[in-house]
């Protein structure tokens, strides 16, 4: 038996030699309040419909980490998505890479030729094409199950993907089952993420109680096997009601989630998402939502039980493709139409822009700004 002091100590210089670190999210300041994707971390992303969280959860919690750890073993993903397909997030995704690799915006939307009158040009099909080793690799780190599910089906899934990456023993079933693991590599991150919960399959009237079942789950997986979730929920219809507005209370909190208080309670992080030019602002903490419309949303840390809590983070999110860039503070921004576009992030020099058809060219000309985190 491992003595609890030597224990502690190992933790501490695994810490010294920088093990301990979390993987990047592309969203310096938020890293430096949660420290990034961590190992053995609970986070909750919460907003209402439309706003981003999907998108922000491939892009900080999915994506950039992929980024960083594709070819080194370091990142695994298991993704449930109850809503999504398995092709629409292998094309946001790529959507995401192509953007970094080529400097072109395609939406997954694009990539199907599912938009009204449009049909994928040739140069940017042989862009595709030539993308598919890199979702190759992508399909061996990121599992996803896109069916319907309960806390049950979430609960043998994990124990399948959990298999793959040490020595799990699981004595009993459900949450009396006593778990042991020895992980194959101790530095591992692995995700799991639950997109978005409250599509849980469940009898009549017993959702909450579904939803409770799969966070219990979810924090058992975390405490014994050092997985980090990620669980995506929805806002109640009224947090962002008329009364709310006369008090000031613009941005949202914990009190908001929909169907479920026991997430908040379990989880480490917890982050949400307001959209200004929704609720018809036309400023928001000193920037011009009448500029920046819907091209702009705040991530809020709401908790953090290592770091600080009520800090909100202005970002753009470029809708098309479910991209997210922190901005500059409202004093430092001089021309808001740089950041209507999303060209102000690429490296010139890294990037060769790719002629098209002139239909794409102006699609590309026409793509939106947005911001989430």
């Amino acid at each position: 038996m491992i003595d609890e002091l030597d224990d502690f100590f190992a933790e501490v210089d695994r810490g010294r030699e920088g093990k301990n670190q979390g993987i990047g999210m592309g969203l310096p300041k938020l890293e430096s309040i949660i420290d990034g994707v961590c190992p053995s971390t609970y986070t909750l992303i919460f907003a209402g419909t439309g706003n981003g969280k999907s998108s922000l959860a491939l892009y900080a919690y999915v994506y950039r980490p992929l980024m960083e750890h594709l070819d080194d073993e370091m990142y695994r993903c298991t993704y449930f998505s109850l809503e999504m397909t398995r092709k629409t997030i292998y094309a946001r995704l790529l959507s995401l890479y192509i953007f970094d690799t080529y400097g072109i915006e395609i939406s997954p939307k694009e990539i199907f030729s599912r938009k009204k009158n449009y049909k994928l040009c040739d140069a940017y099909y042989e862009i595709i094409k030539e993308c598919r080793p890199w979702l190759e690799k992508v399909r061996r780190v990121v599992k996803i199950y896109d069916k319907t599910c309960n806390a049950a089906y979430i609960y043998n899934k994990l124990i399948l993907e959990i298999k793959k990456t040490g020595k799990l023993s699981v004595v009993g079933s459900g949450e009396d089952a006593e778990i042991s693991f020895i992980p194959n590599n101790p530095e591992l991150v692995h995700t799991v993420v639950v997109d978005h919960i409250g599509l849980v399959k469940a009898a009549a009237d017993k959702l909450k109680s579904e939803i409770d079942a799969v966070s219990r789950t979810l924090v058992q997986f975390r405490n014994a096997c050092g997985i980090s979730p990620v669980v995506i929920m929805q806002i109640n219809r009224g947090a962002g009601d008329i009364e709310r507005r006369k008090q000031g209370l613009n941005n949202l909190n914990l009190n908001d989630i929909k169907d479920s208080g026991n997430p908040a309670q379990d989880c480490e992080v917890a982050l949400s998402i307001f959209n200004p030019h929704r609720e018809h602002l036309a400023n928001y903490n000193r920037y011009k939502i009448d500029v920046l419309e819907d091209n702009f949303r705040t991530v809020t840390v709401q908790k953090a039980r290592d770091g600080a809590s009520s800090v909100e983070i202005a970002v753009n999110f470029f809708g098309r493709m479910g991209y997210w860039h922190e901005l500059p503070k409202p004093e430092e921004i001089n021309d808001y139409s740089k950041y209507t576009s999303p060209t102000y992030i690429l490296k010139p020099q890294n990037i060769e822009i790719i002629d098209t058809k002139e239909e794409d060219k102006e699609t590309s000309e026409r793509s939106t700004f947005k911001f989430i985190l």
